[in-house]
């Protein structure tokens, strides 16, 4: 007994499934779908020519259908984690050093950490005030 056409495309349908787990963009699922597919047409006596054509379609339909359900499903925007700088954005800080315009100085406490600020309109900000971090230049942060 040895390995017909369509054990072939199961064992590729079934390492492209695997190699997806290491993966998170979806193609190898893609390509497996195909490859499944394939094997179920080569099972009940698709020709080479059937197969390669039946392999081509599914995976470019897949292609359409797999991914934007994957991507609207699985990757939520909701669950995307700011990381680095982008995380301090929105955050509640603390003044620790007045927030002077004219003398260019100012720091504020985030998280436990020690931060220069500038003030985002311009104006004075007294210690002890809680603002939010509207945006950064470097490590510089600008407050309101």
């Amino acid at each position: 007994m040895g390995f017909e056409i369509w054990h072939i495309w199961l064992l590729v349908a079934v390492f492209l499934f695997m190699i997806e787990i290491f993966m998170t963009s979806f193609i190898a699922v893609i390509i497996g779908v195909g490859a499944l597919v394939t094997g179920v047409g080569a099972y009940i006596g698709l020709s080479v020519t059937q197969q390669l054509f039946l392999f081509a379609g599914f995976t470019f339909l897949s292609l359409f259908i797999i991914r934007p359900l994957a991507k609207r499903y699985i990757f939520k925007a909701k669950d995307f984690v700011s990381k680095n700088a982008n995380a301090l954005l929105g955050q509640k800080a603390t003044v620790v050093e007045i927030i002077d315009p004219n003398k260019l100085q100012g720091r504020v406490e985030v998280d436990g950490d020690y931060w220069k600020a500038v003030s985002f309109d311009g104006k004075a900000i007294s210690k002890g005030q809680i603002v939010t971090i509207v945006s950064y230049d470097s490590i510089v942060l600008t407050v309101k």
